[in-house]
């Protein structure tokens, strides 16, 4: 099989991120204070835990790779938040079958998860059942990061009936094997620890144990541990921090009903997995109230799947086994017409003649995906799944392409268990055809309309999707077309206006082979024509290649809607031109190349080349006298700042061998991010620094207690350093080389549903007209900025217009000197020319000078093709000026 892409996708790096600067802004600030920055939400304390306990949530529609992000969390709060090197972790999943699979890809060498915690701790790290740790030696415990896997049940001394956990009691107990690590505490360890009954000795437990490590808690699935008793048992361990990940957080805060909302750092929407290619979208509904017609539909989608599958092997080796997942309706005595799990395989076997070994069944007494190592083998003949009110749990196959459901009704929950199950792309990767990119339901119902919004409301309460996004997620069947998949489909002739044959066959050359190789030009009809259906991405590319040729976008769409069958008059865009706009050019040695960093910076920075001085001013020693932030607690007593607090047990628990300089200074440089910089390069820099401190008067012990003080002071002045060479370098190519920038059709980008990527759609009141997309991204309800987007979506040279959203793929943006800039608006107007817009409140205008000149760069190489302005005050006259 084909090897899996390791890399975060775009939103699992901004979650994380925002994850990580949390961590950042906790250690100065305190929990509150760094989620209400980040949110500007009220930030709620966990049950039971200690009061300014970090406790977020990050939540992730089904489908998101919650896991995968879970394992990377580890290194980004060691590195922000813990600053050890050794973590302890509790990762707790809600069942067994869960457990058992994440433990096995934790341990395997070759899955992404334990690659992200190599990433992290290199091999610096163990990931142990609850059994193992109950023996875990010092060593182990203190000489890498540890990982700890286990139900959150299994911690629990008593059961939800208040009975005594005989599982969870052994976390408890007492146990000669774990004495080594409660040798040689101080009194203040040893006062927070459960003692033995009338004495004053520790009990040699694991819970005692994780107290003295303080842990960070992760919890998968948190919508599953909501309770009291949940919050109660992690209170036990002294948590360092709590993350929770999950699809659907609760959001009510009723304590009185043992209801406690999560803090929600960060909401991935379903259309960041869908432009991210995590996910089959959308699912095409088709509903019957003849059960026998239903799974009839079901077999027939799937054998046309399983063609286009084939196809697909062919031209890009990739193995799919498109599977259907049927649901049952429960027996019952009372009712012998119900149709059952025994129904639907006598059904298949007898009446539609498909093999025993094609069918599993997996529910009551039958649990055939036990007896499965590999489902997506293609060895394996399975083809057809029939359960009842769930999956075997932690069952995870993205061949599951179908849903057939003879249920009396579509619940939340049926929608979780097994909707969500064929939500899954295979590789998160878009195939070549369209309908391989796509989910389909088939439901025993009288109404489409009702069920379809069953769907939509199972999506939002049982997946995690946004409401405003689940309206958009079930559309209607549509013939899948697969008689020949390699047909020709052929457009109408081009107008004999446009550019000459020359010009359309260099735009084909420039295309991906994937797409070239389908996409002809006969130079006699003036037609294109495409071998097999045209996916949207494959539209788009095609789209942006003939960008420069006028008149062929109204063709190219026709193409794609008859490759696809669908009419033409009822295609989502067949009225909308192609909304492609050109980036920012930069001309180097006769080629244009997409201006970035790389043309006003040399890589790699030499850093050990820049003085070090400024370190002196830079890093203080702290006030011996405190070891941390002091505040007054509800009841009196001075306390001192979490964060501290944890940084300091955590250094209590961690014997550390003796520093030097060279060591000191590589553990320093561990710890920075340093891309543009070598690692020798950084060395030097760093070990230069040290060595102005120790001739001002520090040794090596003192900076050594203080490493991550020192580090972070480090950090700070290399940050600096490159930005005052970014901006420098940046100013002096615009100074020597102006005429150099252009803008070109070949270097473009190009808005489409598909790839539109909004955090957070809009939700307010007032309709837009003139967005491009139907889902509008990252724009509130009120403000400046929005009445902005009014102004542009009452325009009446306005044609289209688009909230750009910021740091996607798929979003324009122009280079500064640090980062790229992404403006909040691009329109198209009425005569063709392209309009950006950055709006800028009246405190941050002048602020913003950079942005105002590199926009007017842009738009002066476009040659008045495209426009720039930058309105402020509400005063968007500015707009009217620039367009004329």
């Amino acid at each position: 099989m084909a090897a899996i892409n390791f890399d975060l996708k775009e939103y699992q790096k901004l979650a994380l991120g925002r994850f990580g600067e949390f961590l950042r802004d906790t250690n100065g600030m305190g929990a509150k204070m760094a989620f209400y920055k980040a949110t500007e939400f009220p930030f709620r304390n966990a049950p039971a835990v200690a009061e300014g306990t970090p406790f977020v949530c990050l939540r992730v529609p089904t489908g998101g790779g919650k896991t995968l992000m879970a394992a990377h969390s580890i290194g980004i709060a060691s590195r922000n938040y813990l600053q050890v090197t050794n973590p302890m972790v509790l990762w707790l999943v809600p069942s067994t079958a869960i457990l058992d699979q994440t433990i096995a890809a934790l341990k395997d060498e070759s899955h992404h998860y334990r690659a992200a915690l190599l990433q992290s701790f290199n091999r610096n790290f163990a990931v142990v059942t609850k059994a193992e740790a109950l023996a875990m030696s010092k060593a182990d415990a203190t000489g890498g990061a540890v990982v700890i896997v286990s139900t959150i049940q299994s911690f629990r001394r008593e059961d939800d009936s208040g009975n005594e956990n005989p599982e969870g009691l052994k976390v408890y107990e007492d146990a000669g094997v774990l004495m080594d690590h409660f040798a040689n505490l101080t009194d203040e360890q040893i006062a927070s620890l459960d003692k033995i009954e009338g004495d004053a000795r520790p009990v040699y437990s694991l819970a005692n144990l994780l107290k003295l490590h303080r842990p960070m808690v992760i919890v998968d699935e948190a919508h599953n541990s909501r309770t009291d008793l949940s919050f109660r048992t992690l209170a036990r361990f002294n948590p360092s921090l709590i993350l929770e990940l999950t699809a659907t957080p609760q959001t009510e805060h009723r304590p009185e009903r043992d209801k406690y909302a999560s803090n929600i750092l960060y909401s991935v929407s379903a259309a960041e997995l869908k432009a991210e290619q995590m996910i089959k979208m959308p699912i095409r509904l088709t509903t019957d109230a003849d059960w026998v017609k239903t799974i009839g539909g079901a077999l027939d989608c799937q054998k046309a799947l399983e063609e286009a599958a084939k196809a697909e092997q062919a031209e890009t080796r990739e193995y799919i086994r498109p599977i259907i997942l049927f649901q049952a309706q429960s027996a019952s005595k009372d009712d012998p017409t119900r149709i059952t799990w025994e129904k639907i395989e006598a059904h298949l076997r007898d009446d539609q003649r498909i093999p025993k070994d094609q069918i599993a069944v997996h529910t009551g007494p039958r649990k055939d995906l036990d007896g499965i190592d590999d489902i997506r083998s293609d060895k394996c003949p399975v083809r057809y799944i029939i359960t009842v009110s769930k999956l075997k749990e932690g069952w995870d196959c993205p061949f599951a392409y179908v849903l057939c459901s003879v249920a009396d009704q579509v619940s939340a929950t049926a929608v979780e268990q097994i909707l969500g199950r064929v939500l899954r792309m295979p590789r998160a990767q878009r195939k070549q055809r369209d309908a391989l990119n796509q989910s389909y339901a088939f439901i025993v119902s009288r109404s489409f309309d009702t069920t379809a919004q069953q769907l939509r409301d199972g999506l939002v309460e049982g997946a995690g999707f946004n409401p405003m996004e689940a309206a958009q997620l079930i559309a209607p069947q549509q013939n899948l077309g697969f008689e020949d998949v390699q047909a020709p489909y052929q457009s109408d002739p081009l107008p004999e206006d446009i550019a000459v044959p020359e010009v359309i066959v260099a735009a084909i050359e420039r295309l991906p082979p994937s797409v070239k190789t389908r996409l002809s030009f006969d130079t006699q009809s003036r037609t294109l024509t495409y071998r097999g259906p045209m996916t949207r991405e494959s539209r788009n590319l095609i789209h942006l290649a003939f960008a420069a040729v006028p008149k062929v976008a109204t063709t190219v769409d026709r193409l794609y809607a008859k490759s696809n069958h669908f009419q033409v008059s009822a295609a989502e865009e067949a009225d909308k031109p192609p909304f492609v706009v050109p980036l920012l050019g930069f001309r180097k040695q006769g080629v244009l190349q997409l201006f970035s960093q790389e043309h006003f910076l040399d890589l790699p920075w030499r850093l050990d080349q820049c003085d070090p001085a400024a370190i002196l001013e830079r890093f203080r020693l702290p006030d011996t006298a405190r070891t941390g932030e002091i505040d007054v607690g509800a009841k009196g007593s001075i306390e001192i700042g979490f964060p501290k607090k944890v940084q300091s047990d955590l250094a209590g628990v961690i014997n550390e061998p003796a520093w030097n300089l060279p060591r000191l200074a590589n553990w320093i440089d561990s710890g920075i991010v340093h891309p543009d910089i070598t690692k020798p390069s950084a060395v030097v820099f760093i070990t230069k620094a040290i060595e102005a401190l120790i001739a001002a008067g520090h040794d090596i012990p003192v900076l050594a207690r203080n490493k991550y003080d020192l580090r972070k002071a480090l950090g700070t002045l290399i940050n600096d350093l490159r930005g005052e060479r970014e901006v420098g370098q940046y100013n002096a190519l615009f100074a020597a080389n102006a005429a150099n920038f252009a803008v070109s059709a070949d270097l473009s980008i190009i808005f489409d549903e598909q790839t539109y990527a909004p955090n957070m759609p809009y939700a307010g009141g007032t309709k837009f007209a003139k967005h491009y997309t139907r889902l509008i991204g990252d724009l509130q309800p009120s403000g400046e900025e929005f009445d902005c987007a009014l102004y542009l979506d009452r325009h009446d040279k306005v044609r289209y217009w688009i909230r750009n959203v910021e740091r996607k793929k798929s979003s324009f943006w122009l280079q500064l000197p640090h980062d790229k800039f992404y403006p909040d608006f691009v329109a198209m107007l009425t005569d063709g020319r392209i309009l950006v817009v950055e709006y800028k409140g009246g405190h941050l205008y002048e602020s913003e000078k950079v942005k105002r000149e590199i926009g007017a760069v842009w738009a002066e190489a476009s040659g008045g093709t495209c426009l720039f302005c930058m309105p402020t005050n509400r005063d968007f006259r500015v707009v009217d000026w620039v367009i004329g």
